[in-house]
């Protein structure tokens, strides 16, 4: 069949099974990234809800202009609604610092309304009693890291609401996409129970801080993320781009990518009209499965 054809049959296509709004890889959503909140105190801003005017907006320690969330006190509570439906599963990606170790934990809740420890079923903890950063396996807490003061960590939580459970990958390489090295492993374990298993949907998520005497930190966080479908997806959504159709680079997906797609469709690695920068899902084909996905992603930046 003549490439032209075969576009023509491709679209068709797209059209007939409702690809052209509904399809995409599996990509990172951003949750928040603070950087369009105003500096100061986050109750009320962008759907948070805090119990301390503590908790804020504020910029991070490192140089430049990005904007982080602090919690400074040492005993609050704050959240803000996300949705991790039941019998699903989804890769959510933050990143993280402390300055000092501080009582705190920061997680997935499935109570609306989260205010207590006990209302996590996701929890990353720290206790102000040291600097060693666990996970709550079925209530009990587990040991997975000593993580340095003042350094940013990036955190992969691979939540499976199905079976209520957690794997987890961490690294402090600014930037960089995890790896299977980079799964946190306890004597044997790689996968810890939900706090108390309970049956339902995650539905915010959530930090808590405690009381205690000692250092309180402040703890950062920065750069929430959810996968928007069901994969094992490793990628650091920071350094992704805002377009990930934009196959020209102009921080736009359009007319002009979509042409430069449809001119290399049906090429493949090697051809001479091979796009690697239309090979939207980095197989080495350029199919219906980049045009789907370009389609999806239609009209993001404009």
């Amino acid at each position: 069949m003549p490439r032209p054809l075969r576009i023509l049959s491709a679209l068709l296509s797209l059209a007939l099974i409702g690809l052209w709004s509904g399809t995409s890889r599996a990509d990172f959503v951003l949750f928040e990234d603070f950087d369009a909140l105003t500096l100061g105190p986050i109750d009320e801003q962008d759907g948070w809800n805090a119990r301390s005017d503590t908790s804020a907006v504020t910029l991070d320690p490192e140089p430049g202009s990005n904007q982080v969330l602090a919690v400074t006190t040492d005993s609050t509570s704050l959240y803000k609604n996300l949705l991790l439906s039941n019998d699903t599963v989804r890769m959510v990606f933050l990143r993280f610092r402390f300055a000092e170790q501080q009582n705190y934990s920061f997680g997935l809740s499935d109570s609306a309304y989260p205010d207590q420890f006990g209302n996590f079923e996701v929890e990353i903890n720290m206790s102000n009693a040291s600097t060693e950063l666990r996970i709550n396996d079925g209530g009990t807490y587990d040991v997975i890291a000593t993580p340095q003061t003042n350094t940013w960590y990036n955190v992969w939580l691979l939540v499976n609401n199905s079976t209520d459970c957690t794997r987890i990958y961490m690294h402090a390489r600014p930037g960089e996409p995890a790896n299977e090295n980079d799964l946190i492993v306890v004597g044997e374990q790689d996968t810890f129970d939900f706090r108390d298993g309970a049956t339902g949907d995650l539905r915010s998520f959530f930090i808590k801080t405690g009381g205690g005497s000692g250092p309180a930190g402040p703890l950062y966080i920065d750069a929430i993320y959810m996968e928007n479908a069901d994969a094992l997806n490793l990628s650091n959504p920071t350094t992704l781009p805002q377009c990930p159709g934009d196959i020209d680079g102009d921080g736009l997906t359009n007319l002009n990518d979509l042409a430069t797609l449809l001119g290399a469709y049906d090429s493949a690695l090697g051809d001479p009209d091979y796009v690697p920068a239309a090979d939207l899902d980095d197989n080495g084909l350029i199919d219906l499965s980049d045009l789907a996905y370009l389609l999806a992603d239609y009209g993001c930046g404009a």
